[in-house]
């Protein structure tokens, strides 16, 4: 959770729970007055994003958000089927993303990317969106995105105590460009084994992983990345729960509301990362799900997650030794150092 962020007072909770119901049966509803049935999980889950990162740091950032996954929506969709020049657009994405990590904001903003890699993933959106449907789809997000974060900034004014901080600096560019380029790496990775391979639905878990577990230090990363796993595979794990115990008339749609309610509510409180993604991944799956696809697919959800994690895993293991070494070589003194006290060049 970014430093930044700010926890929500006791005293708005209650209007918060409201605004994320409404906001999402209202993103709903844009999804079926447009036309854009296939497109209804993107825009609830950009409409989620869009409440987190005003929650956590504020409605500046929500926007900035909201407009750069609108810009990368584009693309996604003229590219439709061409499984190449997916790739070329989310390793753009990750590699962008790892910029966001100078301030920190990389655990917020992978929201958004959850949004595009369900528009990219989901097979339905291959036949049923075309280039015609990209101003109908843009529009959607705009209002979506725009009311929610409208509604949350109105929200977030009532107390200035619970304005998001300012800012701040965690990492050098160089640390930067580094955990860019290998989120980079694993995406193209597990990207083009989504789409060559015809994960599907599947590959959206593929796709996502690498945003979850990677940290800009993977010295740092393990305890982190295990808590992100954990809570991933207990998401899958309770959504097939559920898939057992829901009424066959309750649309997903009303347990993806509270799941994804909840969601917000834990980051509000700042509650354990790995119970955020439980709720979130949850949320995730009942919104790219249909009744008759939740438990048939449902282990190989928790296939390609582990295998995800397995590849994300993989990657920080073979990172590790170099990341060990250059810290290492940044820290010898120079060959012509003067002596210090102790006789060791460069000593002090």
């Amino acid at each position: 959770m970014s430093p930044a962020a700010a926890t929500t007072p006791s005293r708005h909770l209650g209007p918060l729970v409201a605004l994320v119901v409404c906001s999402l049966v209202i993103a709903d509803r844009i999804a079926v007055g447009l036309g854009l049935g296939p497109a209804t999980g993107t825009l609830c889950l950009a409409t989620l994003g869009s409440l987190v990162i005003a929650t956590q740091l504020g409605w500046r950032q929500a926007l900035l958000g909201a407009a750069g996954l609108t810009l990368l929506v584009i693309p996604a969709v003229l590219s439709q089927g061409n499984a190449v020049a997916l790739t070329g657009l989310m390793a753009g994405t990750a590699l962008a993303m790892g910029f966001t990590a100078r301030w920190q904001l990389q655990p917020t903003y992978w929201l958004m990317v959850v949004s595009l890699c369900v528009l990219i993933s989901n097979p339905s959106n291959s036949v049923a969106l075309r280039g015609s449907d990209l101003p109908r789809l843009l529009m959607g997000l705009a209002l979506c995105c725009g009311l929610s974060i409208a509604a949350q900034a109105t929200l977030l004014a009532a107390d200035g105590g619970s304005r998001p901080g300012e800012l701040t600096v965690h990492h050098s560019w160089r640390r930067c460009l580094a955990y860019g380029l290998l989120l980079t790496s694993t995406t193209v990775v597990t990207t083009l084994l989504a789409l060559g391979d015809h994960w599907h639905m599947r590959g959206l878990w593929l796709m996502v992983t690498p945003f979850l577990v990677l940290r800009p230090f993977v010295r740092d990363a393990w305890k982190v990345a295990l808590h992100r796993s954990l809570g991933t595979l207990a998401g899958v794990l309770l959504v097939m729960a559920l898939a057992g115990v829901l009424p066959q008339a309750l649309p997903l749609q009303v347990p993806a509301v509270l799941l994804a309610t909840l969601t917000v509510l834990i980051v509000s409180r700042r509650g354990h990362p790995a119970l955020m993604l439980m709720a979130l991944t949850a949320t995730i799956v009942l919104f790219d799900s249909s009744r008759a696809n939740l438990l048939n697919i449902a282990d190989e959800r928790v296939q390609a997650t582990a295998l995800g994690i397995a590849i994300s895993l993989a990657v920080m293991a073979l990172a590790h030794p170099i990341e060990q070494r250059l810290a290492r070589r940044r820290r010898e003194p120079p060959p012509n150092a003067p002596a210090g006290r102790g006789g060791r060049p460069g000593s002090r």
